[in-house]
């Protein structure tokens, strides 16, 4: 049995010091046979090599000098009858004048505790020259102080960011100050509906002038009430002239609404339609101004 064990120990003893001094062969291949200063040029290296073995190829800190590493790709293993095959390919550029470039790229195999590398074939490439003639020793660059139009790009981000600081200070100023982007705004909003309401009277106001009608007269009526219903925030479209009055206590503005209502509804003549329509537009004035006073002190319903 000891005899037996000892034989398999000397058999895989004998297959690692084989392994260990075969000789491995890396290729290295440009993919082309030239190129132009500052161009990407790809190299494979490639390594057929025993299946038990263990390689490892350079990485991207390897110093491939005269050429500068851009990146690497690299390839699954393939293994057919014991033979494994490994590439990787590396895509560099030079900067160098030298006309003939070479590069020789290592491959490391584990042997144990130690390692031991192999260097591949001398891969050539051409490098095609930019200019034409000899580089003299002492170059000599003319100076160029003429302006270069840059075209200016838009920072977003920070455009972004000094629109939210902007944003937050007048949170700020409206939160402490008593809200007067508010104040603002529904000031705004009141006058602009004030004077949209205005013009709509005067129109109604030159077709009783034209057409001292019923139809017209309520129409005119029926407009007013729909505006101080909004401004004041009381049903006025529903209200008799008697529920007004004891909303509205104005001892005129009963008398001119009683006088209309006796004229629409009795046929009785009005003494002065004209002032009656002018007064109930200085109602709603005085309506839209109190609602500004209101928004003022900070009161928006």
């Amino acid at each position: 049995m000891a005899r037996i064990v000892f034989l398999i120990f000397a058999f895989f003893s004998f297959s690692g010091m084989l392994f260990a001094q075969t000789e491995l062969s890396p290729v290295a291949k440009f993919s082309s046979d030239s190129a132009k200063i500052g161009e990407r040029i790809s190299l494979s290296l490639t390594l057929d090599y025993p299946s038990p073995l263990q390689v490892l190829f350079p990485d991207t800190n390897f110093n491939f000098s005269p050429f500068e590493i851009i990146k690497k790709d690299f390839f699954p293993t393939k293994t057919s009858k014991g033979i494994s095959r490994d590439c990787v390919v590396y895509e560099l550029s030079t900067f160098s004048l030298d006309t003939i470039q070479t590069l020789k790229m290592p491959i490391y195999q584990f042997t144990g505790e130690d390692s031991m590398g192999w260097f591949s074939n001398e891969a050539r490439i051409k490098i095609i020259q930019n200019f034409k003639g000899p580089l003299p020793k002492t170059p000599v660059f003319q100076n160029d102080l003429s302006l270069i139009n840059i075209a200016r790009k838009i920072n977003y981000p920070y455009i972004l960011i000094g629109m939210a600081i902007v944003l937050v200070l007048i949170l700020i100023v409206n939160f402490f100050f008593d809200r007067p982007i508010q104040k603002f705004i529904f000031l705004f909003l009141e006058q602009r509906r004030h004077n949209v309401w205005l013009k709509q009277f005067e129109k109604n106001r030159r077709l009783l002038e034209s057409n001292l009608s019923v139809e017209n007269v309520e129409k005119l009526l029926v407009a007013w009430r729909l505006y101080i219903q909004r401004v004041d925030g009381q049903p006025y479209s529903s209200f008799t002239s008697t529920e007004i009055f004891k909303i509205l206590p104005d001892k005129k503005l009963k008398e001119v609404l009683q006088e209309i209502d006796r004229w629409i509804y009795g046929g009785i003549d009005m003494n002065d339609w004209s002032f009656n329509m002018d007064y109930v537009k200085q109602i709603s004035i005085g309506i839209y101004l109190k609602k500004r006073e209101s928004i003022r002190n900070g009161k928006f319903d």
